[in-house]
């Protein structure tokens, strides 16, 4: 586990940056959305609500089984960062997602769950001569 850098946490928690989540199939095949709801509540914790996934969620359920990380890449601007994940849990009740479907309300969505991940590696991919560094 790393702590993400204050530079990312800001990122991963401005709401008009663009966050792509990825993951893959038990067959290796990489699979990628947009996810608004992502966010960071705090330095070792990226939470992001299950909003209309089904493929991402059957790829999920099988990366954790398998101890498999994800990876989120989170834009705006010339910054961009991924963040290689591990994948803690998945909560369907409680405080988590009930804050979570607060937030997801004032756009008429509801999140089934909330998937609970811990950062693992951080990387610069923004559009400097840092790209491709690692930075946590």
């Amino acid at each position: 586990m790393v702590s993400l850098p204050e530079n990312v946490m800001k990122l991963v928690n401005d709401p008009s940056a663009v966050k792509i989540l990825a993951t893959a199939d038990a067959q290796g095949n990489a699979h990628a959305i947009q996810v608004g709801s992502l966010s960071a509540p705090d330095a070792n914790t990226i939470v992001f609500g299950a909003v209309l996934m089904k493929t991402t969620g059957k790829n999920l359920e099988n990366m954790k089984a398998n101890g498999k990380k994800m990876s989120i890449l989170v834009s705006g601007g010339k910054e961009s960062y991924s963040i290689s994940a591990s994948i803690k849990d998945y909560q369907t009740s409680g405080p988590v997602v009930d804050g979570m479907n607060e937030h997801l309300a004032a756009i008429h969505l509801r999140a089934a769950g909330v998937w609970i991940v811990e950062p693992a590696e951080v990387f610069d991919q923004g559009a400097s001569p840092n790209a491709g560094n690692k930075i946590a």
